[in-house]
């Protein structure tokens, strides 16, 4: 009986063993189904020639690229001209960041370009280079391209209220006295909801404005309607900034440092805006949450704010959680590799501010101004 106790044993184990030996068997082979399904042809072409600005257009039809399984959002690498670049597949220049390489699909053409770069004599490619185009992570830069390509409604009738439509609201959060600061979209461009946001801003009592958006130039082109705004400007108590949206740039920062110390030498209630009150606006907010102590859930949240009322962004989405990483990226960048977190956020602010161009009084007449 012990004997045959023992072979039912010794079957039960071989049986066990086969049934593994099948499983493991099967899941290779279902990895490398998934490989070769997620393997991608590479497509070969030459450069036909160069615009003006370096932007390089292949005789590569945007047609195949589709066919072979290529889409929007993918990251591809490119091989020309003996080196090897990475850039995603997007449709406009400003689908990626000043300076980075981009495969744009124009029609049915696909170019090799930089925004806001000449990728002409940044590759050294010349008519008749040979280009490859392979894929480097399917779907990479999806999240950040759908980010860009985000669209709203113009007419109020869609927002539940002026200040939604109008992005329009305090900045509340750390140490900052709600009514203090605002931000908001440009209530001098002229758009839809420049009338909303300049009834908001006289509805608050705004005494100092920064605009980060206007030149004399562009200001000048649509304030000639706008009384309240004008009266401001010609009071002096509006500052134009003309930034652009770079906040890496050394002028981007001479530029705000201005607009700080123009916060220093004038009395709240202030109004910070460029045209959408989101990107510029936000950076400042950032800066100036950070510097009163806020934390930095109050920072993302005062930040997804805009996301919200423009484009229904909502809490709790893989599109919200990649943007709201932003205003974190934004202190790492400024912090010159101190690690951030809630304890030396104001920290980093106030050695920004130093560095671009505020002294130590200016920082604290703001800190007075609006807490």
């Amino acid at each position: 009986m012990k004997k045959v106790r023992n072979i039912f044993f010794l079957l039960l184990i071989s049986l066990v063993f086969v049934l593994s030996s099948c499983s493991t068997t099967n899941a290779r082979v279902q990895e490398g189904m998934k490989k070769e399904a997620l393997s991608y042809n590479e497509i070969q072409g030459e450069i036909v020639k160069a615009d003006k600005y370096g932007n390089l257009e292949t005789d590569i039809s945007a047609t195949v690229l589709m066919e072979e399984g290529y889409e929007y959002g993918d990251m591809l690498n490119i091989s020309l001209n003996g080196s090897n670049y990475t850039a995603p597949i997007v449709s406009t220049y400003s689908d990626v960041d000043v300076g980075s390489f981009l495969i744009r699909i124009k029609e049915d053409q696909v170019y090799f370009a930089i925004n806001y770069g000449n990728c002409l004599k940044k590759t050294g490619a010349s008519e008749g280079s040979k280009i490859v185009l392979t894929m480097d992570d399917k779907g990479a830069y999806l999240l950040e391209y759908e980010t860009r390509h985000l669209t709203r409604s113009e007419n109020r009738v869609d927002y539940m209220s002026d200040e939604i439509f109008a992005n329009f609201r305090t900045i509340s959060a750390g140490d900052i006295e709600s009514g203090k600061v605002y931000r908001s979209c440009n209530p001098a461009l002229g758009d839809a909801r420049a009338p909303y946001a300049e009834d908001l801003a006289q509805e608050k009592n705004i005494k100092t404005i920064i605009n980060l958006a206007d030149s004399e130039e562009s200001y000048l082109e649509n304030v000639e309607t706008i009384d309240w705004y004008k009266d401001m400007y010609e009071n002096n108590r509006v500052i134009l900034l003309d930034m652009d949206v770079d906040y890496t740039s050394l002028e981007f920062g001479q530029k705000l440092a201005k607009g700080f110390i123009f916060m220093s030498e004038n009395e709240a209630p202030y109004l910070i805006h460029c045209n959408e009150g989101k990107d510029r606006a936000g950076f400042a907010a950032v800066v100036l949450e950070s510097l009163m102590n806020a934390t930095l859930e109050e920072i993302q949240s005062d930040y997804m704010m805009s996301y919200a009322n423009y484009y229904g962004v909502e809490k709790g989405t893989k599109q919200y959680d990649y943007i709201a990483d932003t205003p974190y990226n934004m202190l790492v960048n400024i912090a010159d590799g101190v690690d951030v977190s809630n304890e030396n956020l104001s920290m980093i602010a106030e050695k920004y501010l130093l560095k671009i161009g505020l002294n130590s009084d200016q920082i604290m007449a703001i800190k007075n101004n609006i807490k």
